[in-house]
């Protein structure tokens, strides 16, 4: 039924309580209504109302309610005379009232003595009122108090709008009676005015004789309005684009463009138009051809054309004492900041400024205060000379008068480097320039003497030599390398061969001590030895204590180690790298590397073999079981293992991937997490694992223990009932008593799988002490990612020979999450959490070290499969459903209990007579059980209990975020919305709401801003959000409750599966277990196969449901 929430959705805030003061205050004067019945069982409430008035008028209004077959409030129609219902969207005060009088009043009919009396206008025009109302069937109907006689109050004035139209009509009318000869023949004439600091522009308009145009604002609003304007006795016309011939209709329309901007209607000088930057080239462009008038005026006034000839203004130098003149050829021209115009002989000249900006510094000033004059004295001229006149001979046309460029030229220069040990840590540089003719100067000493030297040619070699030096020796003054290493390796095994290529180098003999050496060659050997590997290491040209200590020493962002004698080894690039790497990538002591003996456990295998790989200059022995392991590891898809003929059909080509993946994990003895992106069957691919262990290779003795959130228990199970029926699924629920005896009972009857919770996990893990599973796995793994929790530490406890770890998020906030799941699933393999925290952890989060991140990365990437849905996309569908269950309990399903039992008395006791005649009523009771499966205090507002629904709501959006995912929650009931949303601010989880309430224009900010911002939740009513959204950044939709049309609810996806969508979307419907929607779910399904058998895809449009199948749906 209609509520004043949904009256609220029809309207604003202001208006609705405006209404309903309206209706408190007797301000309903007449009332009448009646219903009639749809063809397929939806109603029609129609409501008549006379409401009373400002200034003593009093309005007729029209209201029409529709329901479906259900009693749920689908549509409303509604008409008022008044302004506000002309002007605005939603309905009015009046149709507000008119609805809160009949909710209020339950229909009752109210009349005055002379209601609805005004005559009709026109009515003798029209004597079938059909005509003039159209269809009012609906209006007067039988049992209606309203008099068929009754017409509507219209406003008294033309509405505002219309006036303006109906003016343009005229003005319209006036232009083809008074000018219509002047179409297409008035002109508009520019003048470019350059004699200011901002160029500008002004106009004449006409046909044969010109007018000046005093106001260009009143010019543009004339045309936007279609107004008759008069210039002079000889010119009035109504302004519109067609009236301007076609050069001066591209200049109107420039103008009228510019206008747009709300400031230039405030310019102060309203006859000119300031042409700044790219205006100014907009306008040249438009009168490139017509041409434009110029001011200040020439002696031979004219228009002025654009011209795509070059023109290069003169510039003289003349050398004068001291120094040189420049005196530039002064011509009008202007600029922009792309373009030079020029303007000389009735042509406008263009130039682009994207030139050197030296040379535009130098065009400004000499067009400017300085009158086109300059002077550059004598000692700047050799700059000059070299520097600058090169260019401004490209853009202008030189004139030298006794000036002799070449006379400031530098002569040809060459370079001798000495280099010097003085102390043991210090090199000293000296760098001299000879010129030939015993003309030598030292680069790095103070000399006045700079004429005739080439200055660029001595900074440049001088900056090259400095930049490997980081200090200046006290003794010589010269720059010098001292005690850094790092700058005395650099410039050893890099400067010296730079320096070479521009001087002669010459070395002392203390310096010619200090070498780079190449590294010791080092060769590997590894084997398999039962579940342990065996590392062994050879070194020729160093011994191995001496090759343990350099591995110790070695930090890979150096390149070299210094010996004690001073020589350097060189590390780049050779075996030492990948070796040091090795060392620190198993955290191998140097007693260990010392040795050359090492044994390690089997899980290092995958990690070395991926360090070996990546460097063949270290040669590795490995032997063939080594081999094997690793090719079984890389070679999955080729491996033995089969995938079981039940689910070859079933399982898409990465799902198969995956779960040849998990056995190969198995048989070689490794644990491993299985990180697919959610929705892309984590779930399935499990179940395909233990169907092969438990059906196909008939494992009946074996045991395996699945746990989970509290909230998928159920789930798991019913996936696992619904892909393979025949395994052995138990799940560990009740009392703790129950518990206990069912695990108690294990060892008598092996061949179990236990499905428990993370919770009971930690309460009954004394029970798990003595049992022991041949496969543990548990689902959404980040729920042990702190290994200080009771969960950690129980799933850790448990006696296990293989293990697995689900989720999509291995790690959510810090790598101590992934460390802590490595821990479950192969103990050690990532050393201790200190060791780990210490040596990766810390370095990639506080220094970015990106060794240690591609060291983690290799250490993890073998026992981690993860795919994306981008990944995947080819093999995926383009929309995923998935049914996710949620069992009530306690409160909740007590209180759906009751509804159940008493709506099923009613309905056995009524025969089909009561059963049509009582529909909307059953209806509504079926609304109050979905109501109940969502969360009982939609109902109830004393409930304070829990809601199944909304607990698994709230962990699939946690889920979601975590693997940074956008989502939308649909939900029919808006209170459960409200519901949802109190949730999220308990758990500062930022999100948007979206309901009929929300008004068109908040509508439209919500929807862009949830595109394009980080708001992960959008809470969404399926009337008012249903259709006409478009939400492509969201790839995950959540239904809450199921609708019964299916269609409503796939019209709802399609906000995020439509066209723009780049991720396939996972659409998740939550239904309660046990329930009217686990019913209404599968009759739905049923009759969505039937329609597409039949209809071929087109869905059934809104269920109706039989008696029979109402009580079916409450079973």
């Amino acid at each position: 039924m209609w509520t004043e929430r949904d009256i609220r959705e029809q309207t604003d805030e202001q208006t609705f309580y405006r209404g309903k003061l309206l209706e408190s205050t007797n301000g309903v004067l007449e009332f009448s209504s009646f219903e009639t019945e749809g063809v397929y069982g939806d109603k029609e409430l129609n409501l008549r109302a006379t409401i009373h008035g400002t200034n003593k008028n009093n309005y007729k209004v029209e209201v029409t309610l529709y329901y479906d077959e259900y009693g749920e409030p689908q549509d409303i129609d509604y008409y008022c005379p008044c302004e506000d219902f002309l002007t605005s969207d939603g309905i009015c005060k009046h149709c507000v009232a008119t609805i809160l009088y009949y909710m209020h009043t339950d229909g009752q009919s109210k009349t005055v003595t002379s209601p609805f009396s005004m005559p009709l206008p026109f009515a003798s025009e029209y004597d079938d009122r059909d005509t003039f109302y159209g269809n009012t069937s609906s209006v007067f109907a039988e049992n209606s108090t309203v008099s068929q006689e009754s017409i509507w109050e219209h406003p008294a004035r033309t509405d505002n709008s219309m006036q303006q139209i109906l003016r343009q009509f005229g003005n319209q009318e006036n232009w083809m009676i008074t000018d219509g000869a002047l179409i297409g023949r008035i002109h508009l004439e520019p003048t470019l005015d350059i004699s200011g600091k901002t160029p500008s522009v002004s106009l004449r308009i006409g046909d044969k004789k010109m007018y000046v145009v005093k106001s260009i604002p009143e010019l543009v609003q004339h045309v936007q309005q279609t107004e008759m304007h008069k210039y002079g006795k000889n010119l009035a016309f109504v302004h519109q684009l067609d009236a301007f011939d076609d050069n001066s209709r591209s200049l109107m329309s420039f103008f009228i463009r510019q206008y747009q901007d709300y400031n230039y209607w405030y310019s102060t000088d309203i006859r000119n138009f300031t042409l700044k930057n790219e205006l100014l080239d907009a306008f040249i462009e438009i009168v490139a051809d017509s041409g434009t008038m110029l001011e200040p005026s020439t002696k031979n006034q004219g228009l002025w054309y654009l011209t795509d000839e070059e023109y290069k203004k003169t510039l003289t130098l003349t050398a004068v004492e001291g120094g040189l003149e420049l005196k530039l050829e002064q011509i009008p021209s202007v600029s922009s900041l792309d373009w030079n115009y020029i303007f000389k002989d009735q042509k406008i000249y263009h130039s682009s400024r994207h030139t050197h900006q030296a040379i535009n510094l130098f065009e400004d000033r000499m067009t400017g205060w300085c009158g086109g004059k300059s002077f550059i004295a004598e000692s700047d001229l050799p700059l000059f000379a070299r520097e600058m006149l090169p260019e401004l001979e490209k853009k202008y046309h030189i004139v030298k008068e006794h000036f002799y460029p070449e006379n400031y030229l530098p002569e040809d220069v060459s370079f001798r480097l000495y280099l010097d040990l003085p102390q043991r840590d210090i090199i000293t540089c000296d760098l001299v320039a000879d010129y030939g003719n015993n003309r030598e100067y030292h680069v790095f000493q103070t000399d006045s003497k700079k004429q005739h030297r080439n200055i660029r040619q001595e900074a440049k070699a001088a900056a090259l030599l400095s930049g490997y030096c980081n200090a200046k020796d006290d003794a010589t003054g010269l720059p010098a390398i001292v005690e850094d290493n790092d700058k005395l390796y650099d410039f050893l095994t890099r400067g010296l061969a730079e320096c070479e290529k521009i001087a002669d180098v010459y070395i002392s003999d203390r310096l010619k001590k200090i070498q780079v050496i190449q590294p010791p060659k080092v060769s590997l050997g590894v084997s398999l030895n039962g579940n342990l590997l065996d590392f062994n290491m050879e070194a020729e040209g160093m011994s191995l204590e001496q090759l343990a200590f350099l591995l110790s020493k070695y930090n890979r962002k150096r390149n070299y180690y210094r010996l004690k004698s001073g020589q350097f080894v060189a590390m780049e690039e050779s075996s030492l790298d990948t070796l040091a790497q090795l060392s620190q990538g198993l955290m191998l002591t140097e007693e260990q590397l010392a040795s050359g003996h090492i044994s390690l456990p089997k899980f290092r295998a995958l990690y070395l073999d991926a360090q070996l790989r990546d460097n063949e200059s270290l040669p590795v022995n490995k032997s063939r079981e080594f081999r094997e392991l690793i090719r079984n590891m890389k070679t999955v898809e080729d491996s033995d293992f089969e995938v079981p003929d039940t689910f070859r059909k079933i399982l898409r080509e990465y799902q198969k991937k995956g779960y040849l993946w998990l056995a190969t994990l198995c048989s070689n003895g490794f644990g491993g997490i299985l990180a697919d992106d959610m929705g892309l069957g984590k779930t399935l691919q499990v179940i395909v694992f233990l169907y092969a262990h438990y059906i196909v290779q008939g494992e009946n003795n074996r045991n395996t223990l699945i746990v989970c959130p509290a909230s998928l228990v159920y789930n798991w199970a019913q996936e696992c009932q619904h892909f393979a029926p025949e395994l052995p699924i138990c799940t560990v629920a009740g009392t703790a008593a129950e518990r206990r005896e069912l695990l108690d009972s294990l060892p008598d009857h092996p061949g179990q799988i236990l499905i428990t919770s993370y919770d009971l996990l930690r309460r009954d893990i004394e029970q798990y002490q003595n049992l022991t599973f041949d496969y543990q796995i548990i689902d959404e793994a980040q729920f042990i990612k702190n290994a200080t929790t009771k969960a950690a530490q129980a799933v850790k406890q448990i006696n296990s020979r293989f293990r697995l770890a689900l989720t999509g998020t291995p790690v959510e906030n810090r790598l101590g999450e992934l460390w802590s799941i490595f821990d479950y699933l192969m103990p050690g393999y990532l050393f201790s959490y200190s060791r780990f925290r210490e040596e990766l952890e810390l370095p990639i989060i506080q220094q970015q070290d990106e060794d240690a991140l591609h060291r983690i990365q290799k250490m993890i990437a073998p026992f981690i499969l993860r795919r994306l849905k981008k990944d995947v996309l080819k093999d995926l569908p383009e929309k995923l459903e998935k049914n996710m269950y949620a069992k009530m309990t306690g409160e909740q399903q007590e209180l759906y209990q009751a509804h159940v039992q008493r709506l099923q008395m009613l309905l056995s006791k009524q025969s089909p007579e009561e059963f049509d005649h009582s529909r909307i009523q059953i209806l509504s009771e079926l609304t109050k059980l979905r109501q109940l499966c969502c969360d009982p205090a939609l109902l109830y507002e004393k409930y304070t209990s829990g809601s199944a629904k909304l607990d698994l709501c709230l962990e699939l959006i946690h889920n979601a975020m975590e693997s940074g995912h956008k989502m939308l929650v649909f939900s029919q009931f808006t209170t459960m919305l409200d519901r949802i949303a109190e949730r999220l601010q308990k758990e500062h989880i930022p999100y948007f709401m979206l309901t009929g309430a929300t008004t068109k224009q908040e509508r439209i900010r919500l929807v862009t801003e949830f595109n394009q911002d980080e708001t992960p939740v959008f809470l969404i009513s399926l009337k008012a959000g249903g259709t006409g959204l478009n939400l492509t950044a969201a790839d995950i939709v959540i239904h809450f409750d199921p609708w019964w049309n299916t269609a409503v609810q796939n019209q709802a996806t399609d906000r995020v599966h439509r066209i723009g969508q780049t991720n396939r979307v996972l659409v998740y419907k939550l239904i309660a277990q046990n329930s009217i929607e686990e019913n209404i779910v599968k009759l739905q399904e049923q009759k969505a196969e039937l329609a597409e058998q039949i209809l071929g895809g087109d869905n059934i449009g809104t269920p109706f449901f039989s008696r029979e199948e109402l009580l079916e749906l409450l079973q």
